[in-house]
């Protein structure tokens, strides 16, 4: 059911918040009020939507806080990942290393790389707790990679203690640094800026409308094709098609590192080319002389063949999470 604030006589409303990280995602509502606390609740049992609105009056709140959370979990989940990732595709590499043949799957190294990127996030997360009378209450905010979404977490958080405070409610903050520490953090040219429509304009580009306003923009063939990246010049958000896992780590595979180009645009691809090319070459000839060792070479060996796989799964990821940022949103 929808989060539905019914306000009592006299009541006003201070604040209705939301987190969305995505337009398929479920949101995490909260209001506060001068007589009370509208927090989301789900039942045990239910035949339809488990979800409503719980109304906690303020004389059964103790204290709210800012509250680090703690990242053993995710640190012992991202060891797991790494290591399992790792032994898995070393095992799957052998084989064919050998020339014994085999089966190949790009999961394997991408969950490796997906437990390496995990401490990074885990580092400062914090979520919301609120202590009543006889529960408590925690918020946990996603797993978020891109600085946009970390700072999206930032000022719904805050937004919920400046709220609080005003309420008149006891709250305590265990953030390190404010807000605006992370909003300089935030790069925002990171995407070249798609052209706007022009109606008088006549040029062989492609319309496609933006992935968040909808409003249309001007792409060539080869971007549309790959999906590549855009900030919209109307919106400001990242316009972009998802690309599909399987089909991207197996054409990282096969056409080794040709697949740059069809993850990165020409000139930040034209370099790695490049320098697998030069790591071939210079691996050839030191195998050729013989005088390595046989780890030495399947080393080599994986870096060549693995390097092109490994890089497109950390594009892979950044892509998706740059078409899904979370948003706070305030009423």
């Amino acid at each position: 059911m929808p989060f539905e604030i019914n306000l009592e006589e006299g009541e006003r409303l201070i604040a209705n918040l939301s987190f969305v990280v995505s337009g398929n995602s479920e949101a995490f509502h909260i209001a506060i009020t001068n007589h009370a606390i509208f927090l989301p609740r789900k039942k045990f049992f239910a035949l339809k939507d488990p979800t409503y609105c719980e109304r906690v009056p303020l004389n059964q709140i103790v204290n709210t806080k800012i509250k680090k959370l703690n990242p053993f979990f995710l640190w012992t989940l991202a060891l797991l990942m790494v290591v399992g990732g790792a032994v898995i595709t070393e095992l799957m590499m052998l084989p064919v290393l050998r020339g014994e043949g085999g089966q190949l799957s790009g999961y394997p190294p991408a969950v490796a790389l997906v437990g390496l990127v995990i401490p990074f996030i885990a580092r400062r997360r914090y979520g919301l707790s609120i202590s009543m009378v006889d529960e408590s209450f925690l918020w946990k905010p996603p797993l978020l990679v891109d600085k946009t979404s970390r700072t999206a977490v930032e000022l719904f958080l805050t937004q919920a203690a400046g709220a609080f405070r005003q309420a008149g409610i006891n709250h305590t903050d265990e953030r390190e640094n404010s807000l605006s520490d992370s909003l300089a953090e935030v790069k925002t040219g990171a995407y070249p800026v798609a052209q706007a429509y022009i109606e008088s304009s006549k040029n062989e580009s492609l319309l496609r409308p933006c992935y968040h306003c909808g409003k249309p923009l001007k792409i060539s063939h080869w971007e549309d094709w790959n999906g590549f990246l855009f900030r919209c010049p109307h919106c400001e958000q990242i316009h972009g098609k998802p690309w599909n896992a399987p089909v991207t780590l197996l054409a990282s595979v096969l056409l080794n590192a040709f697949s740059f180009f069809c993850t990165l645009r020409w000139r930040q691809a034209l370099p790695l080319f490049m320098g697998f090319l030069l790591l071939s070459g210079i691996g050839s000839f030191v195998l050729d002389r013989g005088q390595l060792s046989e780890t030495l070479k399947l080393v080599l060996l994986g870096m060549a063949f693995l390097g092109p796989l490994a890089i497109n799964s950390v594009l892979l990821l950044q892509h998706e999470i740059a078409l899904k940022k979370a948003s706070a949103i305030r009423t």
